[in-house]
């Protein structure tokens, strides 16, 4: 998956798009290169649709809105939006659990409940993950069934108009980490990780925070960073105290074990209903919720 990066250099991409362009000005983009990519598509001749030069994509039919998701997450850059739609069929080839619901309701379940998404947006309409990493037990989670669920919720919420053109900001929270995370640190599934992240996903990252990191967490930083987009560095904060999270989010949208007023964050609902929606997962991909 390293071409979209050698893309990005050789193009020496503009700056994303700012959130102020206005709606007639974003569709006109889009509809200049919706129609690029469908020539681009039809030019190969099969009739079905195709990405010139690969099979994976012959006769699918793509949805208009998963189409929108990449153009908008890669500035418009109709090369860098194939590579990365080409990069999303590989992964559901090689990894189709990916694609697959969880086949019952993990809610419900307190050691499932490691990964969630705050009620809230930032003032720039971003979303933000929480991920944490001491509640997964992986003795009653297997690893498997972590990668579903963290996909699941990043997958469906991408759905959202509001987070394709506005983004993530993500917190990795290391309290309670011990040895027995320390082991699925290895280079495969931080590989996977940048993969499914930075060249697969139609995202966005504005931030990633990690917070109470301890020496495990430390680790597994060290060994994570080798993986990491360059950019990301601009945008990768390690916090000494929760009350650094105060410096990017108001007390109203925090947790209160983050200093915020939060009490009760996790979304069942939600999350329980994109489950549900990703069981469902087509090759083309998914409509906009809205």
């Amino acid at each position: 998956m390293s071409g979209i990066s050698r893309i990005r250099s050789a193009k020496n991409m503009r700056a994303l798009r700012s959130s102020s362009e206005t709606d007639r000005s974003a569709k006109k983009r889009f509809f200049r290169s919706a129609h690029k990519m469908k020539y681009i598509w039809d030019k190969s001749g099969d009739g079905g649709g195709q990405i010139i030069g690969d099979d994976l994509s012959r006769g699918i039919k793509f949805e208009e809105d998963f189409l929108r998701a990449y153009l908008i997450s890669t500035n418009y850059e109709i090369d860098i939006a194939f590579w990365k739609i080409l990069n999303f069929l590989r992964l559901r080839e090689n990894h189709e659990y990916f694609f697959r619901n969880v086949s019952f309701d993990f809610t419900q379940y307190e050691d499932y409940r490691f990964v969630s998404k705050l009620p809230h947006r930032l003032k720039d309409g971003s979303a933000t993950v929480v991920f944490q990493l001491g509640k997964w037990n992986p003795d009653i989670v297997p690893l498997e069934i972590l990668k579903q669920i963290i996909f699941m919720v990043h997958v469906q919420e991408l759905r959202n108009p509001m987070t394709q053109a506005s983004g993530f900001n993500i917190i990795y929270d290391f309290k309670d980490s011990g040895f027995r995370h320390l082991k699925y640190g290895t280079p495969y599934n931080l590989r996977l990780i940048h993969d499914v992240s930075f060249e697969a996903l139609p995202a966005r990252f504005l931030g990633f925070h990690m917070i109470n990191i301890n020496s495990i967490g430390r680790i597994l930083l060290a060994l994570a960073r080798p993986f990491l987009p360059q950019y990301v560095e601009k945008i990768f904060y390690t916090h000494s105290s929760l009350k650094e999270l105060l410096n990017y989010y108001p007390v109203s949208m925090l947790p209160v074990e983050y200093g915020g007023n939060l009490t009760d964050y996790y979304p069942d609902d939600w999350i329980r209903n994109a489950n549900k929606e990703h069981g469902n997962f087509p090759l083309g991909g998914l409509k906009n919720i809205f």
